[in-house]
């Protein structure tokens, strides 16, 4: 029998009650049943991103529909400060660059974050509309210090837009209290459902800035978008394009998973998963991507010091383990990610930390038998707690 552990960062693993949760027959968006599993979902992504008065949207689409729909909140020639660490941040350039806005890129090292106080400089010497940051940026795992660089720019800046496609309901995330405005995700990453939804949260101050005179495109068009998410709430059904029908019901099945265990316990098992992992790939001297300090809780990128990237993800894969590439262009085919998100355990970081140490030995590698199990072990038999 041919089994898999999915440590990807993106689909991730599901929860079997998840998936079997979308198997609907003859079920449309003006259903009883969907009306309220939507209602549901909305308020589900609301009490994730610990934002209980703020506006949900489930839209059809990934995490990058839900970046471009900020343009909903922009006008033609508004400034935009974009803070990036990696690939995905840059993403926000790629987007922002179809539409007639002035654009400020600031880009780290991969592995690396940009400073604090050069972000709060570079709105204090000019007036921006915008400003987007990463919480983790999944192509280097890389993880942002969100709430201490709101609180130091929250009075430079209108509206500040998180990404938090690869740290929403995973890493600390309290949306309100810290005073983000914006804050993005998707259904296929640290939720664990399957691919199809774009989720996010809007403040009052974002909603705010919702106008029929926005630069946004057609589908992507939030002040059309809120009509309907208003009405699910309101236990009506809605229509402005074909919802994810069947993503919302596996959708709210994974919020009632998440209050199940509480966030408090999500987040707890995500670091405790990630240190392990982490822990192994030291004890076989294997060096990460990300920054010491700054290292997510949803992915690790792993320096693979010349061995082949594809031929050790294939081994990797043969013997059980389905990773990712790595995707940094500066460092093309000298890394791997391991997504270690959603409904992972202490089992699989174990799990993981096996089939690289032995297939990095079957490769060649100098590493003592063991030396990665052992040293997870030993990381998970201090941090559990009974």
């Amino acid at each position: 029998m041919d089994r898999k552990i999915l440590m990807h960062v993106g689909p991730t693993m599901i929860d079997i009650d998840v998936l079997l949760a979308g198997v609907r027959n003859n079920t449309g968006f003006a259903s009883p049943e969907f009306v309220t599993s939507m209602g549901n979902a909305l308020n589900g992504l609301k009490y994730v991103m610990n934002a209980p008065d703020y506006q949900p949207f489930i839209l059809p689409g990934s995490g990058t529909m839900a970046m471009e729909s900020v343009t909903s909140l922009l006008k033609k020639g508004d400034n935009v400060l974009i803070v990036s660490s990696g690939v995905f941040g840059d993403r926000w350039v790629n987007i922002f660059k179809k539409y007639p806005l002035n654009i400020k890129h600031l880009r780290s090292e991969p592995g690396h974050i940009i400073p604090q106080e050069e972000v709060s400089r570079e709105l204090e010497n000019g007036k921006y509309k915008m400003v987007t940051i990463t919480q983790v940026e999944t192509s280097t795992g890389v993880l942002y210090p969100v709430e201490s660089l709101v609180k130091k720019i929250r009075d430079k800046v209108d509206i500040i837009v998180v990404d938090a496609v690869a740290s929403a309901g995973a890493e600390k995330l309290n949306v309100q209290d810290w005073g983000i405005d914006v804050c993005l995700t998707a259904s296929q990453k640290a939720m664990a459902a399957p691919p199809g939804a774009a989720l996010m949260v809007l403040s009052q101050n974002a909603v705010n800035h919702l106008s029929e005179n926005s630069i946004s495109g057609f589908y992507t068009d939030l002040n059309q978008w809120i009509k309907v998410m208003n009405s699910f709430q309101n236990g009506k059904s809605g229509y402005y394009t074909t919802l994810p029908v069947h993503i919302v019901f596996s959708l709210e099945k994974a919020f009632d998973l998440i209050k199940e265990e509480t966030l408090e316990n999500r987040i707890k098992r995500h670091e405790i998963v990630s240190g392990a992992i982490r822990a192994g790939l030291n004890g076989m001297d294997m060096p990460v991507m990300a920054e010491k300090g700054f290292e997510s809780h949803t992915v690790t990128g792993m320096m693979l010091d010349g061995i082949s990237m594809n031929d050790f993800l294939s081994e990797c894969l043969n013997n059980g383990i389905e990773m990712a590439t790595g995707i940094v262009p500066e460092y093309a085919g000298k890394y791997v990610r391991i997504g270690h998100m959603g409904w992972i355990n202490q089992n699989d970081a174990i799990s993981t930390v096996a089939v690289i140490e032995r297939v990095l030995r079957d490769m060649g590698r100098k590493i003592p038998a063991n030396s990665g199990v052992s040293a997870a072990q030993e990381y998970l038999s201090s941090n559990i707690k009974d």
